[in-house]
């Protein structure tokens, strides 16, 4: 099963730290971490249109390209805030790191379903038993997707040892299919439209919306201890991102312009923004956690959520 932790994330961390401190203009400066994906489309509206100023803080955004460095960065005070998930969430807190849900960012919908398993052209994949064998690409081992995936193959009698697995980025996932060195993917907007529509694979399922019909996708995390001290800087981040989010509702074509300079890219779905994050979010990845033998003792998911925002 899946037992790797999270342990050796403080070797990788960041150099430095940033003290949260009013600037001269009486702002509060906040360094926030994120993976450059459209979930995190409210933070660069709320950036490049000063809605944060607005709100009295001075924030960076800080790029992190592979999201299991974000615990790391946290405990090494390099960011204040940085995006996290429940798999995350979970085993930083089993690993003994005191790291807290602070704000929502994005769900999963059955509604809206953005993540599906994707498999190659000329490989014959219907079902879950069809999986046997094959090797199935994933954004990183222990995140949200993977264990999701193996929760969908060991529910339908699919043991996921009987599956190879390899950590594959989402923007290699399509030439690694198309090369032959991937049989499925596990994958997300907009790297999932331009899998299918250029013909280099095709849907299996919208496996997570099979899972749950409504689930956390992202959320934003900090340090228990930082997150106590700063309530009210945190308060302010909430209603600027709620204001950013309105922002992208009413001025569709201008957020997109923004998508793409600050990744590269628009994705043709947009994701299920919410600021909402609740203890039963967690549940269902304690649950996950739980059939996967992925955790050595019981989490307090009240530590872990401590002001729950719906």
């Amino acid at each position: 099963m899946v037992k790797q932790g999270i342990y050796a994330l403080l070797g990788a961390a960041m150099l430095g730290s940033l003290a949260i401190a009013p600037t001269a203009s009486g702002q509060t400066k906040l360094n926030v971490g994120y993976v450059p994906v459209s979930d995190f489309l409210p933070l660069m509206v709320a950036t490049d249109k000063k809605i944060f100023e607005k709100h009295g803080l001075d924030v960076t955004a800080t790029k992190i390209m592979l999201a299991s460095n974000v615990p790391a960065a946290l405990v090494s005070e390099s960011i204040d805030i940085g995006m996290g998930t429940g798999t995350m969430l979970l085993q930083t807190a089993d690993s003994g790191l005191e790291l807290v849900a602070i704000c929502g960012v994005s769900r999963f919908t059955s509604g809206n379903p953005i993540v599906s398993l994707v498999a190659r052209k000329g490989v014959k994949i219907e079902s879950a038993g069809d999986f046997k064998g094959k090797k199935i690409g994933v954004p990183g081992f222990n995140s949200v997707i993977d264990v999701t995936v193996r929760k969908w193959l060991l529910d339908r009698g699919v043991a996921p040892d009987a599956v190879a697995f390899s950590e594959a980025p989402f923007p290699q996932m399509r030439d690694l299919l198309a090369n032959g060195t991937l049989d499925a993917v596990a994958v997300l907007e907009p790297f999932r439209a331009r899998i299918i529509n250029d013909g280099t694979g095709y849907k299996v399922s919208d496996y997570f919306a099979e899972l749950t019909p409504d689930a956390s996708a992202t959320f934003w995390t900090a340090r228990g201890d930082w997150a106590s001290k700063h309530a009210a800087a945190i308060g302010s981040f909430h209603d600027a991102l709620a204001e950013a989010i309105v922002y992208i509702d009413a001025n569709p074509e201008d957020a997109k312009e923004i998508e793409v300079k600050s990744f590269g890219f628009a994705s043709p779905i947009r994701p299920s923004y919410s600021l909402a994050i609740t203890r039963s979010d967690l549940e269902f990845y304690a649950g996950v956690a739980k059939q996967l033998g992925m955790l050595r003792q019981p989490v307090d998911l009240v530590k872990l959520v401590p002001t729950e925002q719906h």
